[in-house]
């Protein structure tokens, strides 16, 4: 251990002349550390509220999407479907007829998205974490049913119970008639059975049946085309490049985070900015550190007189400031850190901070290291400002004096 390294300790723990020096020491260490710790504790935050959003929005929608940029709908013998059939890069992809249908039950009318699918794709295996009642089946025993989401099975004061009355009226607009004020049939209507319910994100929990193709296809007397096609694929980069070169006259063609870009783009501006003003906070907190130096400069002229007297150099007694600024500052924001991490893995255990009439129970953490990193290289870099601009011009000061 140098000299400069010895006398910083022993003036970080040494009893001041000037009582205002140790409170004012504690104050900076106390606000580096509220400050390191809140940077942990609020991205850690946004990380998880972010993760939820991802999930939510991610765990049930395909990878990319195609939607004719032309019309309504894509035309059953397209050559993009034998593309994506021979191509080695899509894992499955589901022709979807999507429409706006009327839903009655009993007395009760609902406005509702219908969604058509691929029930090889869209199978129970693939509802079921999603699925609150019933089953996640679109057929049984060969007869067609469908999935509401839990805010239309409230409108609608429907069960998926079969020992109970659960069937619903869907009426659909058929594309194979004339609009006409004068013709009262317009509207193609089947009977059909809920299966289950399920809870999937507020969008489509709110409006949105699935139902099989072959249903929506009859409904609404499509001929086997498709509103959109979804594609799963194993490399989604390369495949939706190729599919832009070859369809994007044609089709606007999206992958997922693009379909949501509001979404994700809102949540990641929002933990930037957050963190900006946090910086900003760090910022003013350091001020304490500044004014604990220049004042224990200070108070430890007699000290700096007797260095330089025995032949101490200019370097020597200038580190001997930047270093005890620095162990203020470091200590600060490392148990600040600490402090942060413990609060957010026990707020993950234990679920302290509670969300209600939420889609989820508890306030989500996550704690990503290139975040810890980050907020390491801002507290030594405000730590190092903080001490060296008070060691290296009160000394300057003090010496020309001299």
């Amino acid at each position: 251990m140098n000299v400069s390294s010895f006398i910083a300790k022993r003036y970080l723990f040494s009893k001041k002349s000037r009582n205002i020096i140790n409170i004012i020491s504690f104050i900076s260490f106390f606000g580096l550390l509220i400050s390191s710790a809140a940077l942990v504790i609020i991205l850690s935050g946004f990380n998880g509220i972010q993760s939820f959003v991802e999930e939510m929005y991610g765990t049930y929608s395909a990878d990319i999407f195609i939607t004719p940029k032309k019309g309504k709908s894509i035309e059953a013998n397209h050559a993009i479907f034998q593309d994506l059939e021979e191509n080695k890069d899509v894992l499955q992809f589901s022709k979807i007829i999507e429409e706006t249908a009327l839903i009655k039950k009993e007395d009760l009318w609902v406005t509702s998205k219908i969604k058509g699918v691929d029930t090889s794709i869209y199978s129970p295996s693939f509802f079921s974490k999603s699925i609150i009642e019933g089953e996640g089946m679109l057929y049984k025993t060969y007869e067609p049913m469908v999935l509401l989401g839990h805010e239309l099975q409230y409108q609608l004061q429907v069960s998926s119970d079969p020992n109970y009355s659960n069937n619903i009226k869907v009426y659909g607009l058929s594309r194979k008639k004339k609009l006409s004020i004068q013709s009262d049939n317009l509207f193609n209507h089947d009977n059909i059975s809920v299966s289950g319910i399920f809870t999937m994100n507020p969008e489509l929990d709110k409006n949105t049946i699935f139902a099989p193709y072959d249903f929506v296809n009859s409904l609404f007397g499509y001929d086997n085309e498709a509103t959109s096609i979804e594609v799963n694929s194993s490399n989604i980069k390369k495949l939706k490049e190729l599919l832009v070169n070859n369809y994007s006259d044609e089709f606007k063609i999206e992958t997922n985070e693009e379909k949501n870009t509001m979404i994700y783009a809102t949540n990641e501006t929002e933990k930037w900015m957050v963190l900006f003003v946090l910086i900003f906070i760090l910022m003013l907190s350091t001020f304490n550190t500044m004014a604990s130096i220049t004042m224990l400069i200070i108070d430890k002229k007699k000290d700096i007189n007797s260095l330089i007297s025995i032949g101490s150099k200019y370097s020597t007694i200038r580190n001997i400031f930047f270093k005890e600024g620095l162990l203020i500052c470091l200590s600060g924001s490392f148990v600040g850190l600490t402090i942060g991490v413990i609060i957010c893995l026990l707020q993950n255990h234990f679920h302290f901070i509670e969300m209600k009439n939420a889609a989820i129970n508890y306030w989500p953490v996550l704690i990503k290291l290139s975040d810890i990193i980050v907020i390491l290289l801002i507290l030594l870099i405000i730590g190092i400002s903080a001490s060296f601009i008070p060691s290296q011009i009160l000394m300057k000061r003090l010496l020309k004096n001299k």
